[in-house]
């Protein structure tokens, strides 16, 4: 599989440029870029070019993700299948606060436990141990410490 083609079968709009490749999704919040020029691979690898650079959000709150040259082109069409992907994402704690405005937050009901989560319980619950109330504990006693040996002045020093 090419890796722009889970892009353009959502129907993300492309351009081809003299060095590079560029896709947009309709809405405009998300690009993928692909770098068609050689890179130098130490650049890739701190991090001051990419090969592709993948952006979702509305500018100032976009998420990103790079890929360098050497990463499996499998794994990039899995990075843009998943990017194009209408499923909601499941989002928590601070992330909730942090959404911009074009995100829909759907609150998710937990699942019902299985019967398999009920009997796990169950057997959890009949192995559980019940701690010593303090009445019935028996008292720490710390051991006895062996005397201190005498302090036996040196040549030259005294006590």
């Amino acid at each position: 599989m090419d890796v722009g083609t889970p892009l353009a079968a959502a129907g993300w709009s492309h351009r081809y440029g003299t060095t590079d490749t560029s896709f947009e999704s309709s809405d405009g919040l998300a690009k993928v870029y692909l770098r068609r020029n050689r890179l130098d691979h130490a650049a890739e690898m701190t991090g001051h070019q990419e090969r592709w650079l993948m952006l979702a959000g509305p500018p100032g709150n976009q998420w990103y993700a790079t890929a360098s040259s050497f990463t499996p082109e499998d794994l990039v069409a899995a990075m843009n299948t998943a990017l194009t992907d209408p499923a909601p994402v499941i989002r928590y704690g601070d992330d909730l606060r942090r959404l911009p405005p074009q995100a829909t937050a759907t609150p998710v009901k937990p699942p019902a436990p299985t019967p398999l989560d009920m009997r796990r319980v169950h057997a959890a619950n009949a192995r559980a141990t019940v701690a010593p109330s303090p009445a019935s504990a028996r008292p720490f006693i710390p051991a006895p410490r062996p005397p201190s040996a005498p302090q036996v002045p040196r040549p030259g020093q005294s006590l």
